[in-house]
């Protein structure tokens, strides 16, 4: 698997100069037919799977990333490094953009974990002292921008900010009814274009209320980064920062636990809008804290119930991105363009892998682990699978699917 994440990494690898920002780049792209710009969540996985065999180009991975770092601190989601040679793929894009090379948008933040992975090894700490301040800054942008009511969770503003751009979850909130493409670019457009008129400003966009979700899996993603920040800035001996980094991620584990756990239901579910209204479908979203190593043992309990439910989660191909027993749940969504509605994605089966883990289920991680190989090894780097039979739909030569290879080393320690 190694081998085949190298050339994978290779065929989508883009190097070149960029005459707009006179910087030179150099990443992974998730894939050349459909996606070949610098994505921020997808470079964060690649940089985690690149410290497997090759650490520098884990250090390019996340120096690219941060290369047109804003000076609030924001990093876009998208950077369109060589727009000119995409004009027309750009045309199918439902994007907000800050300036022509960089979306305004975020992503689920999980850039300290992509920086740890790319600091390992000689080297490590020349390179944590060249980009810390940029990484802080970013965190430090999402808790003054992003949480305006502070209560340590953080908010997205449109429902591609969260990287599950067409989940059944927010169908409701965004008065979605169908399941044709051009329903959910017409949602997204009633969300992006009032927030135009008021210049994009984050506080006049958070007033008004147009799409504010503090959602499950983005805030799950922000504790876990903002503890390991803590350790980095420890490392780095800024001990003050780390301390105030700890501060924030128990304030969102709090946050998620009081605030998002459904004691009944046994599961997490996002907060919509300025009343807080809890989405309640049952998604990948809503295990997502197991990843959390202080989450109460109750609440292990519960969420690893779900996980071995064969009517929600324990599909032969494990873990679908929908409950089974969820109405809308789709696995079969071939041709249709809609992600996240029921397919299997290796990033999410990554973090729950290492959530069980951390609460002593080496048993289930290791299936998920194991389950997550076979389906790549048979129908290669997809962009999700379908979880009863382990066919590949989406786009090919998937970049983050190489984070397999990661779940694969926890399961088979390398030398």
């Amino acid at each position: 698997m190694r081998e085949a994440v190298r050339a994978l990494y290779d065929r989508n690898r883009q190097r070149g100069h960029a005459a707009w920002c006179a910087c030179d780049y150099d990443f992974v792209c998730p894939s050349m037919g459909t996606y070949p710009f610098q994505w921020f969540w997808d470079s964060c996985f690649h940089a985690v799977a690149l410290s497997h065999f090759d650490r520098e180009r884990a250090r390019s991975e996340v120096r690219s990333l941060l290369k047109n770092a804003q000076p609030d601190g924001f990093v876009a989601h998208v950077t369109f490094w060589q727009r000119e040679a995409f004009e027309e793929m750009l045309k199918t894009y439902s994007i907000a953009y800050r300036t022509p090379y960089l979306s305004d948008c975020m992503q689920p933040p999980l850039l300290a974990e992509a920086v740890q992975a790319a600091a390992g090894g000689e080297g490590g700490r020349k390179f944590l002292e060249e980009v810390l301040p940029r990484v802080r800054a970013y965190y430090d942008w999402l808790d003054r921008v992003r949480d305006p009511d502070r209560d340590g969770l953080i908010a997205t503003l449109q429902p591609d900010e969260s990287g599950l751009d067409h989940t059944p979850k927010y169908d409701a909130y965004l008065g979605i009814e169908g399941t044709e493409l051009q329903d959910f670019i017409d949602a997204w457009d009633r969300v992006a274009a009032p927030y135009a008129a008021v210049g994009r400003d984050p506080a006049k966009m958070f007033g008004l209320d147009r799409f504010v979700c503090e959602d499950v899996l983005v805030n799950t993603i922000y504790a876990e980064n903002q503890r390991v920040l803590a350790d980095l800035l420890g490392s780095a001996g800024d001990d003050a920062g780390a301390r105030a980094l700890r501060a924030r991620a128990s304030r969102t584990v709090e946050g998620l636990v009081s605030k998002c756990y459904d004691a009944e239901a046994g599961l997490f579910f996002d907060l919509a809008g300025r009343r807080e209204h809890r989405l309640r479908v049952n998604t990948i979203s809503s295990l997502m804290p197991i990843l959390l190593p202080d989450l109460p043992p109750r609440v292990v309990a519960r969420l690893v119930s779900h996980v071995t439910d064969t009517r929600e989660y324990a599909a032969p191909f494990p873990v679908p991105s929908v409950a089974m027993n969820e109405p809308s749940y789709a696995p079969g969504v071939v041709g249709t363009k809609l992600v996240w509605r029921g397919p299997t994605w290796m990033n999410s089966n990554w973090y729950l892998a290492r959530g069980l883990r951390r609460h002593d289920r080496d048993d289930l991680a290791r299936r998920i682990e194991d389950r997550s190989g076979a389906p790549v090894e048979g129908a290669g780097f997809r962009e999700y699978y379908h979880p009863a039979t382990g066919e590949g739909s989406g786009a090919h030569d998937f970049s983050w699917t190489g984070i397999v290879l990661d779940m694969l080393a926890a399961s088979a320690p390398e030398d």
